[in-house]
């Protein structure tokens, strides 16, 4: 599944402007193998573990990966549209795109490698381009300050449900 029809229609929807972008990696040291990590950072596989993460699925393909379409809501915003573009498992990539109308793109990449036998590096980039004013607002807030808390974040409730099964309480 192409990507096209659903960045022709964010960028239709966006004013003429300079694009705001920014983009920032972190790399994550995660309490479990790539083969458990996975599945984990799959749409319904992240319920399992991410507070107040709840998918609308709205299209998946027989074998559940590339081309999987999700929308996720954030009140008084548009739906976030979501598309699983690249699924690679044995080279542990994962590639997601994000489109909220009249807001952002954005992108999000993750790379895991093994740490031994037990542990995973996930090397994760998320880029941003703004479509609108509000999109200019998120763009200017993704500080590398504010990426690295909110990746420690997404580490600490990985490493807490890899290592106990289940969701880091909240406040955590």
């Amino acid at each position: 599944m192409s990507l096209a029809p659903l960045v022709t229609a964010a960028l239709a929807a966006a004013p003429l402007a300079p694009a705001e972008r920014v983009s920032h990696a972190y790399e994550q040291h995660l309490a479990g193998p790539p083969d458990r990590v996975l599945p984990l950072l799959t749409p319904l596989g992240e319920r399992a573990w991410a507070s107040d993460w709840e998918p609308q699925m709205r299209w998946e393909p027989a074998d559940g990966r590339v081309g999987t379409l999700f929308v996720t809501a954030h009140e008084g915003q548009p739906d976030t549209v979501w598309m699983l573009d690249t699924w690679e498992p044995a080279q542990g990539h994962v590639h997601y795109v994000h489109v909220t109308p009249g807001s952002d793109v954005t992108e999000i990449d993750i790379r895991l490698r093994p740490d031994g036998e037990a542990r995973t590096i996930a090397t994760v980039r998320y880029t941003w381009t703004a479509l609108g004013p509000p999109g200019v607002k998120l763009v200017k807030g993704k500080t590398p300050e504010a990426c690295d808390r909110a990746m420690r974040h997404w580490e600490a409730a990985l490493n807490h449900f890899l290592t106990t099964g289940r969701k880091l309480p909240p406040g955590h």
